[in-house]
């Protein structure tokens, strides 16, 4: 109970200082940059020693296979020297800190020599930081990647978490799950890690999804994780995903927990913390959520994703219940027309997958990605009790290509509620601003739409399963939509008046970093600050101010 309190009180204190103070990812720890308080804790590694020698200051170890031969207690510290190249896997299995004690893995020295780097080698089948089996360990402030050039089996990070050990004859029950807390990394730089990319199948199967920067898993199905943080790392240059939480890897239900089955929180991560993070120029996807019972996915920038995997929607959860997703920044998804078939899939910023239970996605930043904001791959079999529900809301979108929909309601679900988000469709593009398939059940209100594109258009095919009303459509210059006299005929109280926003759009400047969403708050005087449907209570908008009845991401910037 007393780490249930810390872990949310973190959150709160985060989420408190981006929304009143403007701030963007929590600064990255700092190395030690000298001798720590308890040397005789401590453990050195530099791999410009002599060899042969005790891990102390004065005669560090200087090859990482030494860490396999230590038994390491609570509080202790393995340092890692600035400026050295280590070459094969950093193996970590077994240890046990303490909540208060972590065992602690980070660097020491001069602060001006780059990280202390591990090569993996062309390591195959594991990753070049491989944890296994721990509790309290923190891994910080190492660079990790492979020199190995052709696609392999590769991560630059695998965690994993596995079942006690049976006799022969014996299986494992639900009461064999074993829960590994307290595991963090923080503050790595992964790089140049060549998995699989699969460009012909859009990087879909399972050997090409196993592979890439983070990732942490159950070898068995028997081991979960509890208080797992992944934050300010940078992960660049990888095939398939930048970071990934799975059960354990598999297609079929077999490797799947739903989180509609009874059982899902004995086998599900709990308190997971993705944040901070840079993920960039990624095969597919920069995050890919799966098993999380609750979670956070909060202050990423990612960019130049579905690259060399030809599709891929920036962050997507799968058979997780209740995880937020929020004040995250995507932008540059280039997902292209699929080789063998001339298919486009998967391109935008956010998408709630197959079982997405009841998630929140708020509070993001999408710009110039091939699709837009948001798509749904989600599940909806009411014999069953699956209803998947998701929630968007306090959501940008500018300069998104739109190429199948900024917005797309592609699978059944019980619920797509989108409200409060703000769409700004730039000259450039043509876009599909809304798309939704056949029998689509979705509710879009209190959003403004302000377009200056001349080709773009609404494509939704089932307005009688639609709850649309009280949205703002402006089309400024020579703007025009395509299929707005249909819209605006189930656009309840909809308003097509100028939103009067504070700045102005230029394709010209830069569209990166949170800043650049103030230009669209509103002046006093617009009529987007009355108007909305009123909401069940007043959420704080994108900057954090409590909003009543306003239409649109945010309300009265002065």
């Amino acid at each position: 109970m007393k780490r249930f309190f810390k872990y949310f009180s973190s959150i709160f204190a985060v989420c408190a200082a981006a929304l009143f103070a403007g701030a963007g990812c929590t600064p990255a720890p700092t190395d030690t940059g000298g001798q720590p308080p308890s040397p005789e804790k401590c453990y050195y590694f530099d791999s410009g020693a002599p060899s042969g020698g005790d891990g102390t200051a004065d005669s560090p170890y200087n090859d990482l296979a030494a860490v396999r031969d230590l038994q390491f207690g609570g509080g202790e510290r393995v340092l890692f020297k600035r400026g050295s190249q280590f070459k094969g896997q950093l193996y970590l299995e077994g240890i046990n800190g303490g909540e208060e004690t972590p065992v602690v893995f980070t660097c020491y020295g001069d602060q001006a020599l780059p990280l202390p780097s591990v090569d993996g080698c062309d390591l195959t089948g594991s990753g070049v930081l491989h944890i296994k089996n721990c509790n309290f360990v923190t891994v910080e402030n190492l660079e990790l990647f492979d020199s190995a050039k052709e696609e392999g089996d590769r991560r630059g990070v695998l965690i994993e978490a596995g079942g006690p050990d049976l006799e022969e004859g014996e299986e494992h029950t639900a009461e064999d799950v074993i829960t590994y807390t307290g595991i963090t990394v923080r503050g790595l730089y992964v790089h140049d890690i060549r998995g699989i990319t699969d460009s012909e199948n859009s990087g879909m199967s399972l050997a090409s999804k196993r592979t890439g920067g983070i990732t942490a898993w159950s070898s068995d199905g028997y081991g979960r994780f509890d208080f797992l943080t992944i934050e300010n790392c940078k992960v660049e240059n990888v095939d398939n995903v930048g970071i990934s939480t799975w059960y354990k890897p598999g297609t079929d239900m077999s490797c799947k927990k739903s989180p509609y089955a009874a059982d899902f929180a004995e086998y599900a991560h709990t308190n997971v913390l993705i944040r901070g993070n840079e993920i960039c120029h990624i095969g597919k996807n920069a995050i890919f959520a799966r098993n999380l019972n609750g979670g956070v996915i909060e202050y990423n920038t990612m960019y130049e994703t579905a690259t060399t995997c030809v599709s891929g929607n920036t962050i997507c959860t799968s058979f997780v219940y209740g995880t937020v997703i929020q004040f995250n920044e995507g932008y540059y998804n280039r997902a292209s027309v699929r080789p063998k078939d001339g298919k486009l899939q998967d391109g935008c910023m956010l998408d709630a997958d197959l079982q997405s239970r009841d998630t929140v996605w708020q509070y993001n930043y999408s710009h110039d990605n091939s699709f837009g904001l948001f798509l749904n791959c989600t599940s909806y079999d009411p014999e069953k009790g699956v209803r998947d529900v998701a929630t968007v809301r306090y959501n940008l979108s500018v300069h998104d290509q739109g190429s199948k929909g900024i917005v797309y309601v592609n699978y059944a679900a019980e619920g797509i509620i989108m409200y409060n988000n703000t769409f700004i469709v730039s000259a450039e593009t043509n876009p599909v601003i809304i798309k939704s398939n056949a029998g689509r059940k979705f509710s879009f209100y209190n959003n403004i739409i302000y377009n200056m594109s001349k080709g773009a258009s609404f494509d939704i095919a089932s307005y009688g399963n639609a709850d649309i009303g009280q949205n703002l459509v402006y089309n400024a210059g020579d703007g025009q939509i395509t299929g707005q006299e249909l819209f605006a005929a189930s656009n309840a109280d909809g308003k097509y008046l100028d939103p009067l926003f504070v700045g102005a759009y230029s394709d010209g400047i830069s569209r990166n970093g949170r800043e650049f969403a103030r230009l669209f708050g509103l002046a006093e005087g617009s009529p987007a600050l009355t108007g909305g449907r009123a909401l069940d209570m007043a959420y704080p908008d994108f900057f954090g101010v409590p909003l009543s009845g306003v239409i649109g991401f945010c309300g009265k910037i002065s």
